[in-house]
């Protein structure tokens, strides 16, 4: 589907985006809409100016000037971010939608949170018994799918793949709610769901599809988070590892999303805060699980077990 089919709306709309009110001329889908007097964030469908490169489809080049990221993806199109207010978005001759709203809602609000102070961590996340349970981990971890396993179970779908962390409930820390989907490859929804026929392209190159989710989560306000797991491969049975100091914080540190343009946008100091601020208060643990879609079993167990204790 080509953007001009359906990405751009007649009106800009405006729609709440991690606890942000965010007035935008592309339509985003699984996001809640509310009429907002002052928006927090503004998307814009207008030239951006990109960085000028050659290469595959797909590849990507960004740069930094006066504190404003601009980012040109081949063959999607062109954005940028500034200020933490506005993100201009260009799209390219014969670009997808599912496209480019991937690198919208992925990079460039990214950047946007990193510009507001916000700290976003490359994490999917359940609530367990009414407390938040994330997971971080690199694309391709298994984030989603261990997520759409434990809803499957009980759990309450909160967010994938960014968790934006915020102080809340005096000291403790929340997540804000995302929008109500995960993006999962065929073969994890052979597993889970059935069939992807049915289902929206996620966009870009890892035949990902977005998968509904039923969320119970209030999308005014954050949901409590009790702890956070970092997948890591390893063999042998399922087991999970208190990080504490400087372990957790570097951990957090790495996983932490789209780290390198927060790095490009001088803002690591922030980053080492805010993560900082996280472990001081949050439990972080390594989830050591031996990889492959037969083990999620076993792995969602020890996950079950491990967040009923206090």
């Amino acid at each position: 589907m080509s953007v001009a089919e359906s990405v751009v709306t007649s009106a800009a709309r405006d729609f709440l985006v991690y606890g942000l009110r965010v007035r935008s001329d592309i339509d985003l889908p699984g996001w809640p809409t509310l009429l907002a007097d002052e928006p927090d964030v503004i998307i814009r469908q207008e030239p951006c100016s990109p960085p000028d490169f050659e290469g595959e489809p797909y590849s990507t080049r960004s740069v930094v000037k006066d504190g404003e990221l601009k980012l040109a993806v081949l063959g999607v199109g062109s954005y940028s971010a500034k200020d933490g207010s506005l993100i201009r978005v260009q799209a390219a001759p014969g670009a997808k939608a599912e496209d480019l709203r991937l690198y919208l809602m992925g990079a460039l609000v990214g950047v946007i949170l990193h510009q507001r102070g916000v700290f976003p961590l490359h994490a999917s996340c359940v609530a367990v018994h009414g407390l938040g349970v994330a997971f971080a981990g690199r694309s391709g971890a298994g984030k989603s799918t261990l997520v759409a396993a434990l809803v499957r179970r009980g759990a309450a779908f909160i967010t994938d793949d960014i968790s934006v962390m915020t102080p809340s409930f005096g000291n403790a820390i929340g997540v804000w709610p995302g929008a109500a989907r995960v993006k999962l490859d065929e073969i994890g929804l052979a597993r889970l769901s059935g069939s992807a026929s049915h289902l929206e392209p996620a966009g870009g190159t890892r035949g990902k599809y977005h998968l509904p989710m039923d969320s119970s989560a209030e999308w005014m306000t954050p949901v409590p988070l009790s702890r956070i797991y970092l997948i890591t491969d390893g063999e042998g049975p399922t087991r999970i590892e208190r990080l504490t100091g400087l372990d957790a914080v570097s951990a957090l540190v790495n996983e932490t999303y789209f780290v390198g343009h927060a790095t490009a946008l001088g803002l690591t100091a922030q980053v080492f805060r805010l993560a900082a601020e996280v472990a001081r208060i949050m439990p972080v643990c390594r989830l050591i699980r031996p990889r492959g879609l037969e083990h999620l079993q076993s792995v969602v167990e020890s996950i079950e077990r491990d967040s009923s204790r206090p």
